[in-house]
C-alpha cells in the first residue's frame, strides 16, 4: 500500500511539473506578443488603448456648450471666397465645384443638400440643406475651416483606415443639437447642423474623430482624470468648475457639457483652442492649459503630420 501511494504522489508530482512548465511556456509567448506588438505603436511610445467598444456616436448640444470669453475682441469671419452672380444656378453650379475642390484637397467625402435626404444617425432624423445660399455659406465655412488643420491630416486619417464623411444637414429633428459624430475604427460620419455656428461645432466633432484615430493607432489619456478635482465624477454637472460660468482661470473645465465625459472634455477643451480668441483658462500652467497641453502632444505623438518642431494652430494659446 506505501508503494502504491507513493507511486500516485511520483504520477501527481509529474502532472504538476508538466503543467507548471506549460504555463511558463505560455507565458514567454504573451510576454513575446506584447513586445512584438509593440512594432506598430505610435512612434513616440503611446501603446495602450483605453476604449472597449467598436463604435461611438457623440451627439453634441447646444445648451451650455458656446464658446465663451471674457475678452471683447469681436470674431472675423473666416469666409473670404468670393461669389460671382446670385442666382440660384450659378450658385449651385459653384457649390458643386466647391464641394469637388474640399473633396479632393483634404482626402474627405462631403455631402449636402439632397443627397442627405432621410439621413437619420443616433435616432435622430435630420433636416436637408435647401438653400442655395446657406449652401454655399457651409461649404466655404467648411473650406477655410479645414484649412485650419495640419496639411495632410484628414488624408493620414483616411489611409489609416478611417474615412470621413462630412454630412452638411439644415438641421436635426430635435433641437439644440449642433452636430454628431458616428464612428468606428472604419468609418466616420461628422453631421453639422448650418444652422449654428459652424467652425465651432465642427472643431467640436473633428476632434471626435481625431481621437478614434488616435486611440486606433493605441493612444491613450490614462492621465487625464487626474487633471481634475481628486472628489469629482463624470457627469455630476457643478457650474463652479466651469470657465464659461465663473471665468476663472484655474477652471476645472470650459463648461458644463465638458463634465459629461473624459471624451467630451477633451473635444470641449479642442473647442478653445481653435477659437478665434485666447481664453484666460489656457494661460500657462493653469488646469485647463494642462489638459490642452496633454492633448497637444499626444497629437504630436500619434500623426506624422503633426509635428513637435512647429506650432500646429491648436497650440498657439498653450506655447
Amino acid at each position: 500500500m506505501q508503494i502504491i501511494a507513493k507511486r500516485k504522489v511520483a504520477d501527481t508530482a509529474k502532472v504538476l511539473m508538466v503543467i507548471s512548465i506549460t504555463l511558463l511556456v505560455y507565458g514567454i509567448i504573451l510576454n513575446l506578443s506584447t513586445i512584438w506588438g509593440l512594432v506598430d505603436a505610435p512612434k513616440r511610445g503611446i501603446i495602450n488603448d483605453p476604449t472597449t467598444s467598436t463604435q461611438d456616436i457623440s451627439i453634441t448640444p447646444s445648451d451650455g456648450n458656446e464658446l465663451v470669453s471674457n475678452d471683447d475682441s469681436t470674431t472675423e469671419n473666416s469666409n473670404n471666397r468670393t461669389i460671382e452672380g446670385t442666382s440660384d444656378e450659378n450658385l449651385d453650379r459653384k457649390n458643386i465645384i466647391l464641394r469637388n475642390e474640399i473633396e479632393k484637397e483634404f482626402s474627405i467625402i462631403v455631402r449636402y443638400g439632397q443627397e442627405t435626404a432621410n439621413y437619420k444617425v443616433g435616432g435622430v432624423d435630420t433636416v436637408p440643406i435647401t438653400d442655395s445660399k446657406l449652401a454655399n455659406d457651409t461649404l466655404n465655412s467648411l473650406y477655410s475651416t479645414l484649412s485650419l488643420y495640419p496639411r495632410g491630416m484628414f488624408k493620414e486619417i483616411r489611409d489609416g483606415g478611417i474615412p470621413l464623411t462630412i454630412i452638411l444637414v439644415n438641421n436635426y429633428s430635435e433641437n439644440g443639437i449642433t452636430g454628431v459624430t458616428d464612428s468606428s475604427y472604419d468609418y466616420a460620419n461628422i453631421s453639422i447642423a448650418a444652422i449654428y455656428d459652424f467652425p465651432e461645432s465642427f472643431y467640436h466633432e473633428s476632434y471626435h474623430y481625431i481621437e478614434r484615430y488616435m486611440f486606433k493607432k493605441k493612444a491613450n489619456f490614462n492621465s487625464w482624470d487626474n487633471l481634475n478635482p481628486s472628489d469629482f465624477q463624470w457627469n455630476t454637472i457643478a457650474g463652479s468648475l466651469s470657465y464659461s460660468n465663473t471665468f476663472k482661470e484655474d477652471a476645472y473645465f470650459v463648461n458644463n457639457y465638458a463634465q459629461t465625459s473624459a471624451a467630451e472634455d477633451r473635444a470641449s477643451t479642442f473647442e478653445y483652442m481653435m477659437a478665434p480668441t485666447k481664453a484666460s483658462c489656457l494661460n500657462k500652467g493653469n488646469n485647463i492649459w494642462k489638459k490642452a497641453n496633454y492633448m497637444a502632444l499626444t497629437m504630436e505623438s500619434v500623426f506624422d503630420t503633426v509635428s513637435p518642431d512647429s506650432i500646429e494652430y491648436w497650440e498657439r494659446f498653450i506655447k
